[in-house]
């Protein structure tokens, strides 16, 4: 045998050894040990480490985040009347809550949103006091 053939012999060892190391690691295994198992049994390795199962956790989805459900009142626009009975307005949802927790309006405010009929007194609308004292 030449030395041509031995650096061959060598190389494809080598080859093989790598290519189970490789296929090993993919695959939850330790791959020093493949590599070695696939420089001495060369393609029978690699194809040992393909035939057997593989060591990798299946990955689990997180549960997913619940998050409350809102209503309607946040995608309203909402005014009300102030102590002079000027309108002021429009205001989004979490600024008519936080004028509430402010004390700049009062149970007895007149409050009117999107889609209200005419205007009424915020203690004539538990929901959205509830809603409010939620934010």
């Amino acid at each position: 045998m030449g030395i041509m053939q031995l650096f061959n012999l060598i190389l494809f060892w080598v080859f093989f050894g790598c290519l189970a190391s490789f296929v090993a690691k993919r695959r939850g295994r330790n791959p020093i040990t493949w590599f070695f198992l696939g420089l001495f049994l060369g393609i029978l390795g690699v194809l040992l480490v393909i035939v057997l199962p593989s060591r990798r956790p299946k990955l689990v989805a997180p549960p997913p985040i619940l998050r409350p459900q809102r209503s309607e009142v946040w995608l309203k626009m909402w005014y009300y009347l102030d102590p002079a009975h000027a309108q002021q307005g429009p205001l989004e949802f979490p600024d008519l809550a936080k004028l509430r927790k402010d004390n700049h309006i009062s149970e007895k405010s007149l409050i009117w949103g999107e889609g209200m009929k005419e205007w009424k007194q915020l203690e004539e609308m538990p929901d959205l006091i509830l809603e409010m004292d939620q934010v």
